[in-house]
């Protein structure tokens, strides 16, 4: 019982630790006075989260996202969260203090799970789990994720699912299947997939390593629960999958932000390669030429020599330590992508890994594995020679690459690498790094002392002082890793809204000069992503966030429910034929067949920074902007989005050419898939009406003189369903990328509804299962039985470590 009340004393104190550390790094987030905004997040999180909660409080299901390319799935998106109870959290708070909440408290959970498995693998050391804990929560490549939210919270299941897996190997008491089953489960609907095929390839590499095959009913239990857990995620993903590009994503596209070889230098080194002023040659090569995936890389200078200290730790199993090798390794192997041939293997030996993207996030779990090794290496050197002798290795490799760094080699690194032209980074980089490098030797002499130290009273005064110092420069390198801005420029509402709205049903097309390369230089002089005159006084992230929504980038207007049209397909998770006409109709911009398209998608306003290519539209307003004038066109005759045509005209749609046929007219007739074909006969009269209109379904009344098509412009997707007049009809692609379906002449009620079967019946398994587990955890802590065995199991798991 002693040892039960000391293991939950140590969780406990684990548990404080990281929440102080971390809440008192981020408390201006917690606290609201700063938010976090870069990146996607300005442009795709909080515009969805702001969709949602507008969707549930008009008494709609959150299924489909109307802002968003003529209507985007929310729930078949898994980084939407929907089924992810810790995401709830934005109906109680505003999106961005939410959001905060939502990321230390996944930052804090990670960590605990590092720190449990560590203080397991290690036999029981509370040293071990303690420095495992803060080594993660402190790493680059955590507060990295500060901004990616499904890979954030996908990474905190990642120690908890490879915990679940050592109490299975090791045939511990109590719902072992279930607590797996559960874990990995959680880690689906957390929303990456990434994240979850990751964790389970290291998973598989423990399984196998471990050679446990009589526990294989075991492991197909926790797979079935866990697939009916998460079923309301992957159920409706894989369906919008295989109708998207993700299935057939090109190799650039997947390779792309690859991690490069020479990044693996800033593990262990306070090298931050990110943030030099790199030659825009080395630029290309390190990051694409633009911003890295994950900001940093940095993890500590005493993680590595810890880490090579369990490794060598002979007590430890040669499983387990096995897996940690090969799990890191193979880990920063596939990071590499497109630099190094693992990838290519992988991806080949698995087909199914070709749906992901971006290569660099395989260093999350190599991060990981580190650093829980990096805890048990701290409890290894006390006890084994082997490994104070490997440890004292790696802080003599450490220590001469960091005094090479700071010798005459700085000088040519500069000189090869960095563009001295850019004076301000120049100067930050001479202050910054030599003075880093010396804390980094000073803090591997600590870690020397620590390891050399006999009086235990001593060991823990060099291992406070190691830790304070490791946390001190984590900190002072990550300060400025996530920029925020104070919260109030989040209520920042642009100040010509009213006029780039469009009228009621009306879509909006903005043209991003970001997206594609190529635009800007040819419509734009200047950079479009300059400062803005008149907000020279503001500060660059505020200035940046205020630019971008008064500019309506997509998708930042859905904070006022405007809607935009042919906004990039971000996530690849378009339909192919919107996919492609996305990028088709930047090819006729400038062409006669532009305000066609235009007409046949409902689009009533247009914004721009240029006017050449518009002499068709017409100019509304002119205003202040940076480069130049802002321009808000006004599109004649632009369809409804509910309209009735007496013609059908069959064909493809699977490009402009139909589309763009001079003897197509989409006043009198619809381009569909299927037979049959129907001329317009003359005379024809029809009108629809909406009467009423919600994400999920949308109600018209038409009246026409003959037989007649109905198009709606709302983006064709699995899961459509229509009745007229309470009869279920077929619901038909309409002008490529559209929905409709036929009515027959007179006054008709005709009814859509987004309601697809993978949405229905992923929601009950998934509820379903969420309520089983529930009761079965709740009955084992209530009975008196359940109760005893979790205390016996609680009593075994930090004490035991399984020689496997």
């Amino acid at each position: 019982m002693s040892r039960l009340v000391t293991s939950r004393l140590q969780t406990g104190l684990i548990l404080l630790i990281l929440s102080i550390l971390e809440f008192t790094f981020r408390s201006p987030v917690l606290w609201g006075n700063v938010a976090l905004f870069q990146r996607d997040l300005m442009l795709v999180y909080f515009p969805l989260v702001q969709s949602i909660l507008r969707e549930l409080s008009n008494g709609a299901f959150p299924l489909r996202d109307p802002t968003s390319a003529f209507g985007q799935p929310l729930l078949a998106d898994p980084s939407c969260q929907i089924l992810y109870p810790p995401a709830w959290v934005h109906l109680l708070l505003p999106p961005a203090l939410g959001y905060g909440w939502l990321v230390s408290v996944h930052s804090v959970f990670g960590a605990l799970g590092v720190a449990l498995l560590a203080r397991r693998i290690s036999g029981g050391s509370f040293v071990a789990g303690l420095i495992g804990g803060c080594a993660w929560l402190a790493s680059g490549p955590l507060q990295s994720l500060a901004t990616l939210w499904h890979h954030m919270a996908g990474a905190a299941w990642i120690p908890w699912v490879l915990l679940a897996v050592e109490r299975v190997l090791a045939r511990s008491q109590g719902p072992v299947g279930l607590l797996l089953g559960a874990a990995v489960g959680a880690q689906i609907l957390a929303g990456s997939a990434d994240m979850c095929a990751m964790t389970l390839l290291l998973a598989g590499l423990r399984i196998v390593i471990a050679r446990e095959w009589s526990l294989w009913k075991v492991w197909l239990m926790s797979g079935a629960l866990a697939l009916t857990l998460s079923a309301g995620v992957w159920l409706p993903a894989a369906e919008m999958v295989l109708n998207s590009g993700r299935s057939s994503i090109s190799e650039s596209a997947r390779t792309y932000w690859s991690l490069n070889p020479l990044s693996i230098f800033e593990f262990f080194l306070p090298v931050p390669i990110s943030a030099f002023p790199l030659l825009p040659v080395w630029r290309e090569g390190f990051f694409e030429g633009r911003e890295p995936f994950l900001g940093s890389m940095f993890f500590g200078v005493s993680i590595l020599p810890l880490g090579l200290a369990a490794i060598a730790d002979s007590s430890l199993s040669r499983t387990i330590r096995a897996t940690g090798f090969l799990g890191a390794v193979g880990a920063v192997l596939a990071a590499l992508g497109k630099h190094g041939p693992f990838y290519s293997w992988l991806v080949s030996a698995i087909p199914l890994l070709k749906i992901l993207r971006y290569p660099s996030k395989a260093v999350i779990p190599a991060a990981i594995l580190i650093c829980v090794f990096a805890g048990v290496g701290a409890a290894s050197v006390r006890r084994s020679p082997r490994s104070r002798q490997a440890a004292l290795v790696g802080i003599a490799a450490l220590s001469c690459a960091a005094l090479t760094l700071m010798g005459p080699l700085m000088d040519r690194v500069l000189t090869a690498f960095l563009d001295r032209s850019q004076s301000a980074g120049m100067v930050q980089v001479y202050n910054n790094l030599p003075t880093d490098l010396l804390t980094s030797i000073g803090l591997l002499a600590l870690l020397g002392a620590y390891l050399l130290a006999r009086s235990p009273r001593w060991s823990w005064v060099f291992l406070a002082l190691l830790g304070a110092g490791h946390l001190r420069q984590g900190q002072s390198l990550h300060n400025s890793l996530n920029s925020v801005i104070p919260s109030p420029a989040l209520a920042y509402r642009p100040e010509y809204l009213d006029l780039m709205r469009p009228p009621r049903e009306g879509r909006l097309y903005v043209y991003d000069y970001g997206a594609f390369r190529g635009r800007a230089a040819r419509y734009l002089r200047e950079d479009p992503f300059g400062r803005w005159q008149r907000l020279e006084n503001l500060e660059p992230a505020t200035a940046s966030l205020v630019t971008a929504r008064a500019y309506l980038t997509p998708l930042t207007g859905a904070f006022w429910n405007v809607e935009y049209a042919w906004d990039s397909d971000l996530r690849m998770l378009f339909d192919r034929r919107l996919a492609d006409l996305t990028i088709g109709i930047r090819q006729v911009e400038a062409g006669p067949g532009f305000l066609k398209l235009l007409q046949i998608s409902g689009v009533q306003r247009v914004v721009a920074l240029h006017e050449a290519g518009m002499g068709d539209l017409r100019l509304l307003a002119q205003k202040d902007f940076h480069p130049g004038p802002l321009r808000i066109f006004g599109v004649p005759e632009a369809l409804p989005r509910a309209f009735l045509v007496g013609g059908r005209v069959r064909g493809t749609g699977r490009d402009l050419r139909d589309l763009l046929d001079p003897d197509f007219d989409p006043r009198r007739s619809v381009l569909v898939d299927r037979d049959p074909s129907r001329a317009s006969r003359g005379g024809f009269e029809g009108a629809a009406q909406i009467l009423d209109e919600r994400s999920d379904r949308i109600q018209v009344e038409t009246r026409s003189n003959g037989p007649a098509f109905l198009g709606l412009i709302e983006g064709a997707m699995p899961g459509w369903r229509a009745w007229v007049d309470g009869q279920p009809v077929t619901v038909e692609r309409a002008n490529a990328i559209f929905i409709g379906t036929e009515v027959p002449a007179g006054t008709h009620q005709v009814e859509f509804r987004f309601l697809p079967t993978s949405a229905i019946v992923g929601v009950i398994l998934t509820s379903l299962t969420g309520l089983f587990l529930l009761y079965s955890f709740a009955r084992r802590v209530t009975t008196p039985d359940g109760a005893a065995e979790g205390m016996l199991e609680g009593i075994r798991t930090p004490i035991e470590s399984p020689r496997r």
